[in-house]
């Protein structure tokens, strides 16, 4: 339990917050409490964080300890990943990803990955994106291919497949549908069916509705696309999906009959399908690596 403790510790060190800590590891806030409490009862009771402004930071008893906590979870990864090694074949790929990618973007590159490893097995996890980076971190997948802002993870390669667009999809003969894109401000005092909660671009869409001070309607969640594209063709609110969703349900931007589609044209978006991959990985993930490269960075497998 104190490995436990110690990944606690070191997550709020590095996120400042018992709120976002919470949500990173996917723990409710009094257990990241307790576990913090826990921790300081094994060292003699030494208090190990304190409060600054908004911030929580380590006491000078917990600046000594922060250094090995995280050797002792490196130890513990690399004892995991060296017991785990011999039972691994190398032609087998887990790969970790969201719903959205595995739907529309995956199986074309997966067809081209079985024309060049036709031996190689393919196990796909789906997770929120972070609980793929944990998955990752823990050595149960070999790569994840996430939709995000940029990410930089210490320990971690990170490549930038290509920036995604989000589309808004809107009922057929909506107020909105005559103009030539839609903005945070646009959608005041609409109702939306978003993705559940943990999904990236549902984080985004909702942060800059706030930064833009209008109030989210959130009226429907639903886990699946096409049960999104279904309730936005029953005139129940306004969509909001990534571009090679709605190009993969075969809806066409400029159509006169049933969904509206219209470009999101909120500046400064920073949403990217990117691999996540350890630095020591075996031949087969550098090659979906190399392939995901070659055929998502240049938008061939997309438009």
């Amino acid at each position: 339990m104190e490995l436990l403790y110690l990944r606690t510790f070191c997550e709020l060190v590095k996120w400042g917050t018992y709120t976002r800590t919470a949500l990173e590891l996917d723990y409710a806030q009094s257990s990241i409490t307790n576990h913090i409490q826990r921790l300081e009862q094994l060292y003699g009771g030494q208090r190990l964080l304190v409060r600054s402004g908004n911030q929580v930071v380590p006491t000078a008893a917990g600046e000594q300890l922060l250094p090995y906590a995280r050797q002792m979870l490196e130890l513990q990864q690399a004892a995991h990943q060296a017991l785990q090694a011999p039972r691994q074949q190398e032609d087998i790929l887990t790969i970790g990803t969201i719903e959205s990618l595995s739907l529309y973007v995956l199986p074309e590159l997966l067809e081209q990955f079985r024309a060049q490893q036709p031996d190689c097995k393919v196990r796909i996890v789906l997770a929120s994106e972070s609980e793929l980076l944990l998955q990752i971190q823990q050595g149960k997948i070999n790569v994840a291919l996430i939709l995000d802002v940029p990410v930089q993870e210490d320990g971690m390669n990170t490549a930038i497949l290509f920036a995604v667009d989000m589309m808004v999809l809107l009922p057929e003969g909506h107020e909105l549908s005559e103009q030539a894109g839609i903005a945070a401000m646009d959608l005041q005092g609409h109702p939306l069916i978003l993705t559940e909660e943990g999904c990236t671009y549902r984080a985004y869409l909702l942060r800059t509705m706030q930064e833009a001070a209008v109030k989210a309607d959130i009226r429907w969640e639903m886990a699946g696309m096409e049960s999104i594209r279904q309730a936005v063709d029953k005139h129940w609110g306004i969509g909001f999906l990534p571009q090679y969703v709605v190009q993969g349900m075969g809806i066409q931007q400029g159509s006169t009959e049933g969904i509206q589609l219209l470009p999101w044209i909120q500046p400064d978006m920073n949403l990217y399908t990117q691999l996540l991959y350890p630095p020591q990985s075996s031949n087969i993930v550098e090659s979906f690596v190399r392939l995901s490269r070659l055929r998502l960075a240049t938008g061939s497998m997309i438009r």
